[in-house]
Formats: C-alpha cells, sequence, structure tokens
C-alpha cells in the first residue's frame, strides 16, 4: 500500500513538471511555422519571353546557368516551365532567390499565370525583369508588365 501510495505521489510530482516543459517546447515550432508562411515576393517591371536559341542566348542555349539541359520535346510540350531572373534577385548576387526555387507567377494572363521553376539568369545589364522560357515553336513573342512573384515553399 505504501508502495502505491509512494507511486502516486511520485507521478503527480512530476506531472506538472513534464506538462511545462513540453509546453515551452512547442512555443518555438509555432512560431517558425508562421515565419514559413511569410514568403518572398516581388513585383516585376517586365517579364518576357526567351527562346533556347544561339542567338538569344550564348553558344550552348540548351543548358541554363543552374547547369540544368534542357528537353528540347518538354519544352515544346509545355512541361517545361523555367524562368530566368535578373542577377540582382538571384541570391548567387545577395537577392532573395535561388536556382531550383519555385515561384508563383501572377500577371493576369492565364497562360503564364502559375508556377515556375528559377533555372537560368538574364544579363546583368537587366533589373527587375524576368524572362519565361519557351520553345519557338510555341510562343516568339510575349511582354508583360508589373508582373508579381512569390516565393513557393
Amino acid at each position: 500500500m505504501k508502495k502505491v501510495i509512494l507511486s502516486l505521489i511520485i507521478i503527480l510530482v512530476n506531472t506538472p513538471i513534464i506538462g511545462s516543459y513540453t509546453k515551452g517546447l512547442n512555443a518555438p515550432l509555432v512560431s517558425f511555422a508562421k515565419k514559413e508562411k511569410l514568403e518572398k515576393s516581388v513585383v516585376l517591371e517586365t517579364v518576357t519571353v526567351y527562346n533556347p536559341t544561339t542567338h538569344q542566348c550564348d553558344k550552348s542555349p540548351l543548358i541554363t546557368a543552374s547547369n540544368a539541359r534542357i528537353n528540347q520535346l518538354k519544352l515544346y510540350k509545355k512541361e517545361l516551365r523555367w524562368i530566368a531572373l535578373s542577377r540582382h534577385l538571384l541570391k548567387r548576387w545577395k537577392g532573395d532567390f535561388n536556382y531550383g526555387d519555385t515561384v508563383k507567377l501572377e500577371s493576369g494572363d492565364l497562360e503564364i499565370d502559375g508556377l515556375w521553376i528559377i533555372q537560368d539568369n538574364m544579363n546583368k545589364r537587366f533589373k527587375n525583369c524576368a524572362d519565361l522560357l519557351f520553345d519557338s515553336r510555341v510562343k516568339k513573342l510575349g511582354k508583360w508588365k508589373n508582373v508579381k512573384i512569390t516565393k513557393v515553399a
């Protein structure tokens, strides 16, 4: 009987300690989750179209700045949605975005709105712009103003 009473006392004494300890552990997780939802958004002045040609790129137009290879068949079928950003927007040049990041593009044009993956960068003379990769047989021209991009977690 004394052992049972002693066990109950030990359980009752330790329960508030364990409860307060675990309660303290949950607090940082909640605040971390809130930070994760706040993603970086930028409004780009201009978004245009580019095609993987030596005229518009360099000597190796099928290899992006992230070293990803462009599959021309997937590009033609619109299965690749890759975007090139101005250099100052990329972390390599102290920006907020990385190669491989997925961004949500909002322009008001259903053809380009949606998710795009950052795989390339633009020439250093361009600021606050982006280029959307399209096969030249699918889309040759396109220009949009004040397009919002948001990093997706």
